[in-house]
């Protein structure tokens, strides 16, 4: 009997190709971009909850801040805190994590390696990272040991064993290889390509330099309480009477590693942290482009109830049973589901390699993770199939058979209004997709530019200088020499990316225990002009002041500090009254130079904080030239020239600003390609659906419109009549769309303390590609059934 309801299944959908298609390749889609974005969803849910004791993994977070303000979160600690806290009886293992970028030399290959840790011994201990060779308890139990991911030990050892052999790191230190471990997972918050022992550094422990990430496995998840207790009290240990007296908050905060990746707001971590929200987009649109699809079944099959009533009218006659038939139509629904499966599966393998490029992962069909899918694929299967051939099973099925043969079998009030519900749903999310989309772009448009209160353009940046303060300024001088450069300066960080964690007190004019948490960067000379950073007050750096700063003795220097506007007005000054003011950063004693103008130096989510920029040159990484943006590549060859005389054995790695500036909305630009292709797919799915339903109510209507073109109907009055109700089932559509992406947009924009205001013109927008697009589909058989001769269409009735 069931291969019997295969091959009737099979009859029928070859019999009937255009519905047939549209099916397979609607539904093919819909799987396809279900399967990607599920990946894509499993990834960023699974973060970090593989390693084998991930319950009981927390890493230590810093709060600090002042009475009423902003409370800021950090994910980096002082070094002294893992001393401290290592006696607790909550701590069952501690690592510290102190990333670094060097410079890797084996023989004669060498590289600037931005994914070098330096970790405690029991790092791998606590951590599931697969080690191919080594033992996780003493690969990092000394110093000068280093342990490389297999990766690594391709590209400096080839086939060599690596075990044993030497490292050179910055030129100056020897590590040994002890062991090699797997490829670190997309979906680990640490990611790295070298682990060497923290015991190599040989740190001087203080608390006053907050530059490390502090693990905890605790015994008993439990006890996170008591380790809370034990964590604020040492925190405030650290502060001044003066500073509890004026409300100063400072704490140490214990975060489940499981929710780092989605769930922190700590800044300087080890990487981009994800978003939820857009977790849930991304599952929105996977989930509406299956719904979407099956909606198309249902809505051709029960369209098409009238040219099979017929079929059903026979079969009844002739003795077939109501499960007969409904079996019969659910075997076509299976076969063409899985036909469609197949094809999603294959094209999702196709587009996978374009989809980790567009998402940034490194996802794939196989492995752990390739195998959920493949049962989840089974369960929607079987989801689909009883899903798009229920309806149409029953209604079908349910036909009285002298109704049918008699002729008078005719579309049910009923089932034109649900299927007219169908074709609204899926132009409603269509359209409410465009609309995001549109409004994601907007905002990266306002961002691209809104002026940030420094000029970003044409600045090359320059990775791992290595040197002295001597040697930086000869470095500079060359520089200067060569033609199209304008001014060369250089940073602890970049200007679009800088870190808070800093304090100052003794702040003239105010009270004695007086304290503003800050944002800091030290810098050399000529960064305002460099970057382009205005002042309102005040003058800029001079020799002078940097002799200040580079005297011999830390008691005898004097700092020279910059306020921007913020920072200023938080003091109680006016840009004016700020320069000359005496008071103290992290111990470094000084006066106030100038008053910045506003600026930038961290994403558009968040207001203008307070900052301060400080001549120092003992922390300098990052150099920055300032070109006139003509012959970019002779001036970049002239200056990997330079960099190689004067840096040798230092790979010559550069970028521009604007690569900085737009890696901090990664994310938006990420989520705005995904939106855009995904929105553009879910109206594809749609507009196939309403080609079906186009072509199935002109073949329905063929002898009206043949009576009507005989009757002297022309050929626009009779696309109009085809039309309008098409057309007016999508400005529904819009109607119920737009209020509801007006509100998710205005929530998505509202994440930015800085935006760009929602504008009817993105609706207007939105709704005439809808019409546009529907229209153009209908009328590709609207004008069809318009030119046919009226004489074979009343012959063909």
């Amino acid at each position: 009997m069931w291969k019997n309801y295969l091959k009737i299944a099979a009859k029928n959908l070859l019999k009937r190709k255009l519905y047939t298609g549209i099916n397979v390749f609607g539904l093919a889609t819909g799987i396809a971009c279900f399967i990607l974005l599920s990946l894509y969803l499993e990834n960023e849910w699974t973060y970090d909850s593989w390693y084998k004791n991930a319950n009981e993994l927390y890493r230590i977070r810093m709060d600090y801040g002042e009475k009423g303000e902003k409370i800021m979160q950090i994910a980096v600690t002082p070094n002294i805190l893992a001393t401290t806290i290592k006696p607790l009886p909550e701590i069952k293992k501690l690592a510290r994590v102190f990333p670094r970028e060097v410079t890797v030399q084996y023989g004669d290959k060498s590289w600037n390696e931005n994914r070098f840790v330096y970790a405690d011994a029991p790092f791998f201990e606590m951590f599931s990272f697969r080690l191919l060779s080594g033992n996780a308890a003493n690969v990092l139990n000394g110093p000068n040991m280093v342990v490389l991911t297999a990766s690594m030990a391709k590209k400096y050892f080839g086939d060599v064993e690596p075990i044993g052999k030497t490292l050179q790191i910055n030129g100056t230190r020897a590590l040994q290889v002890t062991g090699v471990v797997a490829d670190v997972p997309a979906n680990s918050h640490l990611k790295f390509d070298f682990v060497a022992s923290y015991s190599t550094l040989q740190l001087q422990e203080q608390w006053g330099s907050a530059n490390y990430y502090t693990y905890v496995q605790v015994g008993n998840p439990a006890q996170l309480g008591s380790l809370q207790t034990s964590l604020s009290q040492i925190a405030r240990q650290q502060l001044s009477e003066s500073d509890i007296k004026n409300g100063a908050i400072f704490n140490f905060v214990p975060e489940p590693v499981t929710d780092i990746h989605l769930h922190s707001a700590a800044s300087a971590a080890t990487e981009d942290a994800g978003d939820v929200r857009y977790n849930y987009i991304f599952g929105l649109i996977g989930v509406m482009l299956l719904v979407i699809a099956c909606v198309n079944f249902m809505n051709l099959a029960t369209a098409r109830s009238s040219e099979r009533s017929r079929e059903v009218g026979v079969r009844k006659a002739l003795g077939a049973q109501r499960s007969q038939l409904f079996w019969q139509f659910m075997m076509e629904s299976a076969l063409l589901t899985g036909i469609a499966l197949v094809i999603g599966l294959l094209l999702a393998g196709l587009l996978l390699p374009a989809f980790n490029q567009l998402t940034d992962t490194r996802l794939q069909l196989g492995g752990a993770s390739g195998y959920r899918i493949y049962g989840i694929l089974v369960g929607i299967f079987f989801l689909v199939a009883f899903v798009t051939g229920i309806y149409p099973a029953l209604f079908l099925s349910g036909f009285r058979p002298v109704q049918v043969l008699k002729g008078s079998m005719t579309a049910t009030p009923q089932g034109r209004s649900i299927r007219k519900s169908l074709v609204v749903f899926q132009f409603a999310a269509s359209v409410f997709f465009i609309i995001c989309t549109l409004v994601v772009q907007q905002q990266m448009l306002f961002i691209q530019h809104k002026k940030l209160g420094m000029d970003r353009s044409e600045v090359l940046v320059l990775d791992g200088f290595k040197a002295g303060s001597n040697a930086m300024e000869a470095f500079k001088n060359r520089l200067l020499q060569l033609t199209g450069i304008l001014y060369v300066t250089a940073s602890a960080d970049s200007p679009v990316s800088i870190q808070g964690g800093y304090t100052i007190d003794h702040v003239e004019e105010h009270q004695p225990g007086f304290t503003l948490s800050i944002a800091a960067v030290p810098v050399e000379k000529d960064y305002l002009k460099t970057v382009g950073i205005s002042l309102l007050a005040g003058e800029d750096l001079t020799r002078g002041d940097i002799a200040d700063v580079t005297k011999e003795k830390n008691e005898e220097r004097t700092y020279h500090f910059f306020l921007n506007e913020t920072a200023s007005k938080r003091l109680g000054w006016s840009p004016e009254v700020a320069v000359g003011k005496r008071m103290s950063l992290n111990g470094r004693n000084g006066t106030v130079k100038g008053v910045m103008k506003d600026f930038h130096f961290a994403s558009m989510k968040n207001k203008i904080e307070p900052i301060i920029v400080f001549p120092e040159y003992e922390w300098l990484r990052q150099i920055f030239i300032k070109t006139s943006g003509k012959d970019k590549q002779q001036l970049i060859a002239g200056i990997e020239g330079l960099w190689k005389e004067m840096q040798p054995g230092v790979p010559f790695d550069y970028h521009f600003l604007d690569d900085d500036f737009n890696r901090l909305y990664k994310s938006e630009y990420r989520v705005g390609k995904v939106l855009g292709i995904f929105a553009g797919v879910v109206m594809l799915v749609s507009c196939l659906g309403l080609l079906g339903l186009a072509a199935l109510t002109t073949q329905q209507r063929t002898r009206e419109i043949g009576i009507r073109k005989v009757l002297g109907a022309s050929v626009g009055s009779v696309v109009t009549m085809l039309s309008k109700d098409f057309i007016r089932l999508v400005l529904i559509a819009l109607l119920i769309a737009a209020p509801l992406a007006w509100y998710a947009a205005g929530n998505w924009l509202n994440a930015f303390a800085y935006h760009a205001s929602l504008s009817i013109w993105l609706f207007l927008m939105a709704g005439l590609m809808a019409v546009v697009v529907a229209l153009l589909t209908v009328s590709l058989q609207s004008v069809k059934a318009a030119l046919m001769n009226p004489v074979n269409s009343l012959k063909s009735e």
